[in-house]
């Protein structure tokens, strides 16, 4: 989630052509094991103000959709303990063993949007309010699934093998915006 956070800042450099989507999904196939895939979509502006620095925007498959935008997919698989160890994916993650192979895994959502704040000057109010129409349907969404989402704080889906949480990245312009400290499953592994 390192790289994540650090496109936060970013947005207040390119108010209104810094949107990116982020979406993390973690999937447990069974108690030893887990599956990540972390997808990020930038607009051509925000790739620009993101690639001016030393640090590459992906280090998986970078393509292009039909919008322009670039899209990174970045896909780590291995024992739970490599995952979680990974920066771009597990900084902020913990991860507990329960009792009977559960696995309850918690995400600090306080970490994401910890230092992040906008800018405050002269006409800021109109500038957040451009800000929040360029911010609009754009998020960061944490998927984790396995056999069976036994208990989240997030939404579970039909099939009840994935829970999601969604941060509207307008949540960054609300100052002190109202998140959850945590964003947390306990799954059954498998499926």
């Amino acid at each position: 989630m390192r790289r994540i956070r650090s496109y936060f800042a970013l947005m207040f450099v390119v108010p209104l052509a810094a949107c990116f989507d982020a979406e993390l999904s973690i999937n447990f196939p069974d108690e030893d094991r887990a599956e990540a895939t972390m997808v990020i979509v930038a607009s051509p502006e925000f790739y620009a103000m993101a690639t001016t620095g030393e640090e590459s925007f992906c280090e998986g498959e970078e393509t292009m959709n039909e919008a322009g935008d670039h899209v990174c997919t970045e896909t780590v698989s291995g024992t739970i303990d490599e995952v979680v160890n990974n920066p771009d994916i597990g900084e902020g993650m913990t991860i507990e063993r329960r009792v009977g192979g559960l696995i309850y895994v918690a995400f600090d959502l306080g970490e994401l949007t910890e230092e992040i704040s906008p800018p405050e000057e002269d006409g800021t109010e109109e500038m957040i309010e451009m800000m929040r129409a360029a911010f609009e349907g754009h998020a960061i969404t944490l998927n984790l699934s396995g056999e069976e989402v036994l208990e989240t704080n997030g939404t579970i889906s039909e099939d009840g093998t994935t829970a999601t949480y969604e941060i509207p990245l307008s949540i960054t312009l609300d100052g002190s915006a109202e998140l959850p400290e945590s964003f947390n499953a306990l799954i059954r592994p498998g499926g």
